[in-house]
């Protein structure tokens, strides 16, 4: 019963234990006013006891602030995306949505508008996958309205407020991966390099090839990177005078057209075709015929770590870049390798 009455007292009953005003202990709680680092410690230590949190609602009002942050993902051309489309994307906002909560704001999931912040007022916005000189990035920044990219800008390098993964190691550790297997001619299967994913993944891909002196084959997605792509493709290579004898495929779906258009052909993986694709840790890659072993990219960090830059923005508070996050391969069948040596035998 005490207790419920601590928390009826609200902001006033912290003040009073406190023994400062109440605009004291809304600057202590919000950041906010010239208040020493000792005095602040103290005032959330007694709000916390007393059960007392500040109501997101209010501090909005008080700051002009509607609460609210967009996740958008950028209208990138030849490769249309949706939430239902790849896994990925729902994992990365699933990451961002919680940590949003938990720092007071809703996230909502907005259409590739470049009149966004007229249709929708809000705090700010995370966009997904940026196109070079993305239209809708530079449309809200030149608004002022604080934006965060998961992926770079290729076309602003002076754009940093961007997470995302090191793709190019990221791609060096499948290659790698790849001709430790035994894999000797190792193609890539990908889609236009428009976003930085595409353009990182496929730079590190050649520069593999240089390194190791193998040829570089690539081929890409005409249009989004489908099932349908990837049988396409895969079904071209596999009429090479000389077919690869690996795949690595940044997109899921690819990587299955290429496992059936490999079946089609009589191609047995990972005997004849070893094959990796980018995937989140689930029972996705689980989904072909053969079980692929997948990258994976840690989607749910991004989208935390994305919109903890973001509420820092908006809340105009110091906060540096998050380093790009490392990838993980997890192994499954379709890499299995070729050949056991004699001392393993």
């Amino acid at each position: 019963m005490a207790s419920s009455s601590r928390q009826q007292g609200g902001i006033k009953e912290v003040a009073r234990v406190a023994g400062v005003s109440v605009t004291t202990v809304s600057h202590a709680l919000n950041g906010k006013g010239r208040i020493n680092e000792e005095t602040r410690e103290r005032i959330r230590r007694i709000a916390n006891d007393l059960g007392y949190r500040p109501s997101s609602m209010a501090r909005n009002l008080v700051s002009r602030r509607t609460g609210l942050l967009a996740f958008v993902l950028s209208n990138t051309a030849g490769v249309p995306k949706g939430i239902r489309d790849f896994e990925y994307f729902t994992q990365l906002m699933l990451g961002a949505t919680t940590t949003a909560m938990e720092l007071g704001y809703a996230l909502v999931f907005a259409p590739p508008n470049q009149e966004l912040d007229r249709e929708l007022r809000v705090d700010g916005a995370i966009v997904v996958d940026p196109t070079r000189n993305d239209p809708l990035l530079h449309g809200l920044k030149d608004k002022g309205v604080p934006v965060v990219s998961t992926g770079r800008d290729l076309g602003d390098p002076g754009f940093t407020d961007w997470v995302d993964n090191d793709h190019g190691s990221g791609a060096t550790s499948v290659l790698d991966h790849l001709q430790r297997q035994g894999a000797r001619r190792i193609a890539l299967l990908t889609s236009p390099t428009k976003i930085s994913y595409t353009h990182d993944t496929e730079t590190a891909y050649r520069e593999w090839c240089a390194r190791q002196q193998q040829d570089v084959v690539v081929r890409r997605a005409r249009k989004a990177p489908t099932e349908s792509e990837g049988y396409t493709s895969m079904t071209e290579l596999l009429s090479l005078p000389d077919p690869p004898d690996a795949i690595y495929a940044t997109y899921g779906r690819l990587a299955f057209g290429a496992a059936v258009a490999a079946t089609a052909q009589g191609v047995t993986v990972p005997d004849q075709l070893m094959i990796v694709m980018t995937a989140t840790e689930s029972a996705t890659a689980n989904t072909s015929p053969v079980p692929l072993t997948s990258i994976n990219l840690q989607p749910e960090q991004i989208g935390r770590l994305a919109a903890e830059l973001l509420v820092a923005r908006v809340e105009g508070k110091e906060a540096v870049p998050p380093r790009p996050i490392p990838t993980r391969i997890v192994t499954r069948t379709s890499t299995r390798q070729k050949t056991v040596d004699a001392a393993g035998a």
